[in-house]
């Protein structure tokens, strides 16, 4: 994947729970609109989106002017500094808008995976696990991302056991089937891995999710058949 793909893709990652936010019926927060503006800016032009982000924040201090300027420095390539602005958001944020923060902490968790930076991820989605454990249906996401990261330090038992907990809450979510497959065929536990795998085909819902399925049943399959793992990119 070109980075410039990957970047388009975290910033529709980063841009997820705003856009669940508003499918809600409640009444819309104040400013939701600017902020809806400013993140459709992103796509066309991130110079001027953080220029209009920071603007809006200089007139009012708005969260979320600063929050669509942070993620325009991600759009821009500067992926880190947009990442801590989140986190600093996060920790700036009132402690009893619960959900808010987390949001922050999930987009600055993202932001650090596409920087290559897990040990960074893994400690944004901690503190945004940490801040909804009183509300465990809202978790599966999180632990899912979590496990990416730990998958990217190759730290399988903690992918896996994180994999596990998103399943309890979605049994049947393919993506957390076949990237605890990954996990668990990375240590060995072939037959539970192909058990994994098989259940994420049967469970798979687009055709893309059907053809990562199937490639990792057949990584899986190489690797019983080898005695060794494939290597996970």
């Amino acid at each position: 994947m070109e980075r410039g793909d990957a970047i388009a893709m975290t910033i529709a990652v980063l841009l997820l729970p705003f856009a669940l936010l508003q499918a809600e019926p409640a009444a819309p927060a104040p400013g939701a609109d600017r902020l809806q503006q400013c993140l459709a800016l992103i796509d066309q032009n991130p110079e001027r989106a953080y220029e209009e982000g920071m603007a809006w924040a200089a007139e009012s201090q708005s969260l979320n002017g600063y929050r669509c300027a942070a993620m325009a420095l991600i759009a821009q390539n500067r992926i880190e500094e947009g990442a801590r602005r989140l986190e600093s958001l996060a920790s700036a944020a009132n402690p009893a808008l619960i959900e808010l923060r987390a949001d922050l902490l999930s987009q600055a968790g993202n932001a650090w995976l596409l920087a290559r930076e897990p040990a960074r991820a893994v400690s944004a989605f901690s503190r945004a696990i940490a801040t909804l454990a009183r509300d465990p249906t809202q978790l599966t996401d999180l632990y899912i991302d979590r496990a990416r990261a730990y998958a990217m330090e190759r730290d399988w038992r903690r992918a896996e056991e994180d994999l596990s907990s998103a399943l309890d809450g979605r049994p049947e979510d393919s993506l957390a089937l076949r990237l605890r497959a990954t996990a668990r065929m990375q240590q060995r536990s072939f037959e539970l891995a192909e058990a994994d795998a098989l259940a994420a085909l049967r469970n798979a819902s687009t055709e893309t999710d059907q053809v990562d399925s199937a490639l990792v049943l057949g990584h899986v399959r190489e690797s019983i058949r080898t005695g060794t793992p494939v290597e996970a990119p």
